[in-house]
């Protein structure tokens, strides 16, 4: 239980001090709406009228507050996404609509382009299936879909909104250990997954084993940039039991054909696009 709280304390505080740290007085207002008087009222007041960037820096020390919180409570990937199963088609919605509207943009055009009509499609990392989701209502056809992750609670949800299509197959395996599903696939994305994985360039290079000639891979993950926001990132990230990958990674990743970056909130999102050539 203590663990618990200490958890959610440090995320509150990381959380709450990002949005300040991000958007300074304008969220520092939220505090007191609805609010007219009283002590509490008296003190938003004052701290709201205090210069932007001393805002800021009140939001960054809260951030690294919350990241002293959270040492000693940190989590895996399987504990942080069987408590937010429930809750993750709302945020994923925040992701591809809000922080990282362009990148996911990108995503979906990619999706579109890299799809045979007949594609075998396999999601690496895929939650609750929200790529199926994002196939479904792009209309665009496909064979079969087939969903692997490791969280127990993200399958069922995917499993529950998606039971009625015989096309869709769900794997729970852990991809740092065990085998993929057996065949090729056309088509294989990742969408928010990478970043979790110990080594990445192993887990592509598995997944590139198993994609057919002529297939596309198209992911989409948190790549580290050379400033110090992403080195703050990455030592927040950590206690989530993850790590933005490296550009070098990425460089060395097979049928390399594009590595696109997009800034939002949380640093930098990378867009890549793997091709295996048809050697017939």
């Amino acid at each position: 239980m203590q663990e618990k709280l200490q958890r959610l304390a440090g995320l509150s505080l990381i959380a709450d001090g990002l949005l300040l740290f991000l958007f300074g007085r304008r969220y520092g207002r939220l505090w007191r709406l609805g609010a007219e008087e009283g002590l509490c009222f008296r003190v938003v007041r004052r701290f709201t009228a205090l210069p932007g960037w001393l805002l800021r820096l009140f939001g960054l020390g809260e951030v690294m507050a919350g990241v002293k919180v959270l040492g000693g409570a940190s989590l895996s990937v399987a504990d942080i996404y069987d408590t937010m199963a429930g809750a993750y088609s709302v945020i994923d919605t925040w992701w591809r609509g809000w922080f990282y509207k362009d990148a996911h943009r990108a995503f979906d055009e990619a999706l579109a382009t890299y799809l045979p009509p007949d594609g075998r499609v396999l999601d690496l990392g895929a939650g609750t299936a929200a790529n199926l989701g994002r196939l479904l209502a792009m209309d665009l056809p496909f064979a079969s879909y087939t969903a692997v992750d490791v969280t127990k609670a993200m399958l069922e949800q995917a499993r529950a909104k998606y039971k009625h299509l015989s096309q869709a197959h769900f794997h729970r395996i852990d991809l740092m250990t065990d085998p993929l599903p057996e065949g090729l696939f056309d088509l294989i994305v990742s969408t928010w997954a990478l970043e979790h994985m110990e080594d990445p360039a192993l887990v592509v290079d598995k997944a590139w084993q198993q994609l057919a000639p002529s297939g596309h891979m198209v992911l989409l993950f948190e790549v580290e940039a050379d400033n110090w926001y992403s080195r703050l990132e990455n030592r927040v990230l950590r206690f989530f039991d993850a790590r933005q990958v490296p550009a070098a990674v990425v460089r060395q990743m097979p049928g390399l054909k594009r590595f696109d970056r997009y800034s939002g909130p949380f640093g930098k999102l990378a867009l890549v696009i793997l091709a295996k050539e048809n050697k017939q």
